[in-house]
């Protein structure tokens, strides 16, 4: 059996471990991006909308942050934004209907018909500026608040560069979590089978340079994951 090593940040790891260690799978939860939040207090003002980008940018936030409250209307990239809005402040989060991406919430909200008016976009350092754009494009009164920023692990980038010297598989959801390893020289990509969240407008890897490349749309279908991972190992 193949090596599983998770390099992203990921609510299910738990779920995702049990069915693969039922299936007879080693699994490594290796994240090579840490999240570090440097700002807990991002919710400044009263905004008619609030953007979450990422379920990184509202872990952090202080409950006793009450604007927050008052907001008439919240949209999350993802069942991970939607799970943590609801789990800590215990409001409503409106996500995509299955596309989880900036391009699947731009047309939920444009499906919705809805006017965001003063809007606040939170997400993290270099993430990608699609929403970001798109409020501009609309000419969005807005703000961005860059919650938090991922640091680089190097202890388990060259964990998981050693554990390519043999044939193994690589489950990553963004890009900042993959581009360690792709740049790390100890690393043996040809080694390695990637599955990587489809992102049809985000080229991250050639794959001529790796083992192989599965595209996974829905991350939180994990039954779905683990049989490619099955398929992957022959």
């Amino acid at each position: 059996m193949l090596d599983v090593i998770l390099v992203s940040n990921f609510s299910m790891k738990g779920e995702l471990s049990e069915l693969l260690n039922r299936s007879g799978f080693d699994f490594h939860d290796c994240l090579i991006q840490d999240i570090q939040h440097i700002e807990r207090y991002p919710i400044d003002d009263e905004y008619k909308t609030i953007i979450i980008q990422s379920a990184n940018a509202i872990k952090k936030i202080d409950s006793s942050n009450n604007h927050i409250y008052n907001t008439e209307r919240i949209y999350g990239i993802g069942p991970n934004c939607k799970i943590w809005a609801e789990k800590k402040f215990g409001i409503k989060c409106l996500i995509p209907g299955q596309d989880y991406s900036s391009a699947g919430l731009i047309n939920k909200i444009e499906s919705d018909i809805y006017s965001l008016g003063k809007t606040l976009l939170l997400k993290g350092v270099g993430g990608r500026d699609t929403i970001t754009n798109y409020l501009k494009e609309k000419d969005i009164k807005f703000k961005v608040c860059n919650v938090y920023e991922r640091i680089l692990n190097l202890d388990n980038l060259t964990k998981v560069a050693e554990m390519t010297s043999k044939e193994c598989i690589v489950v990553a959801f963004s890009k900042s979590s993959i581009e360690p390893l792709i740049n790390e020289k100890e690393a043996d990509l040809k080694k390695i089978h990637f599955f990587i969240l489809d992102k049809s407008d985000e080229q991250i890897i050639d794959i001529d340079d790796v083992a192989s490349i599965t595209m996974i749309e829905d991350i939180y279908d994990i039954e779905t994951l683990v049989n490619k991972i099955c398929a992957i190992n022959g």
